[in-house]
């Protein structure tokens, strides 16, 4: 389900599963830098940014460019309609998330609903769209632990996410930056009925232990590497091991890349190195590391299909 309606699977090529087109985070931060930072609002501005992305991946991959975009409510500064306009113009598909991102995001009341009533919030955005947008949610979340641990608020969140998950079948990711929390939400989701094969860990490779991501993948959920910037010179480099120990460890499978791009400083605009990194210079690192093009389509163009892949 992407931002124009339902597409079919097998066109979708190059996927970015963890993205934010429109974010803002200044309701939490205080006035500060910190705060302009993470507030991606200018239309005008994240479509350019987005059309470097389409211009890099251009025709040297099978099917259709596509975003995931994991911004979860208006609280954290998910629009609907710019997204679909954004869809519209540049004939993009963009997935768009739904959900609560973590407590701290939390509108007021919403941590004491009970479980039900958070699962028939979600539910009814999945199955009817938006508000009166009928913009409808492709996957749930992302879904967050503010530390490294997850609170009962945040498990209540998890829980209804899980109810909403076994009627809509879309799958969920997580937000999981702290420590390896990542494996405390997975306990919830399983204890709540989740096939874990349906989950995403997000930000797993904020953790150098790869031992915890193998544990991930171990348990059928997909591991996520979503902060490969260039920006800071040893972190792709640690990326492209961290990619190549999972490959020698067997779980390529479940593996999958993005950027996590939610700042300004993030934007080739403003000196970072954008939403085309993956499919420049980080996918070259990764052919000089001898990464094969057949490994190369399974982590850009099949695991991301595979992870979003509706349950029947």
């Amino acid at each position: 389900m992407t931002v124009r309606g339902p597409v079919e699977l097998a066109t979708l090529g190059f996927g970015l599963p963890h993205e934010h087109l429109r974010i803002d985070l200044i309701s939490i931060f205080p006035a500060s830098m910190l705060a302009f930072d993470f507030q991606l609002i200018d239309e005008e501005l994240m479509t350019s940014e987005v059309t470097l992305f389409q211009q890099a991946v251009g025709s040297a991959w099978p099917g259709a460019p596509w975003i995931v975009d994991v911004t979860t409510d208006a609280r954290m500064g998910r629009d609907p309609a710019y997204l679909r306009r954004m869809s519209e113009q540049l004939d993009l598909h963009i997935v768009m998330g739904c959900g609560r991102y973590r407590e701290p995001w939390y509108e007021p009341g919403f941590a004491e609903r009970p479980t039900g009533q958070l699962a028939d919030l979600l539910t009814a955005e999945i199955e009817h769209g938006v508000g009166d947008t009928g913009i409808r949610p492709g996957i749930i979340g992302e879904l967050g632990a503010d530390r490294d641990f997850v609170s009962p608020a945040e498990e209540r969140t998890l829980r209804a996410a899980a109810i909403a998950h076994q009627r809509t079948g879309l799958a969920i990711t997580l937000h999981a930056r702290f420590g390896q929390v990542g494996l405390a939400q997975l306990d919830i989701l399983e204890n709540a009925g989740v096939d874990l094969g349906r989950v995403i860990v997000g930000h797993t490779d904020t953790d150098p232990d790869l031992d915890y991501h193998e544990a991930i993948a171990r348990r059928g959920a997909w591991v996520q590497y979503d902060c490969i910037r260039g920006k800071i010179a040893l972190v792709p480099e640690r990326r492209v091991r961290y990619i190549l120990e999972a490959r020698r460890r067997g779980f390529l499978d479940r593996l999958l890349l993005s950027h996590d791009i939610c700042g300004l400083s993030m934007l080739r605009a403003y000196g970072g190195t954008g939403f085309d990194y993956l499919p420049g210079t980080f996918a070259g690192l990764l052919r000089d590391r001898g990464l094969s093009e057949e490994e190369l389509l399974q982590l850009f163009v099949l695991d991301p299909r595979a992870a979003l892949e509706p349950a029947t």
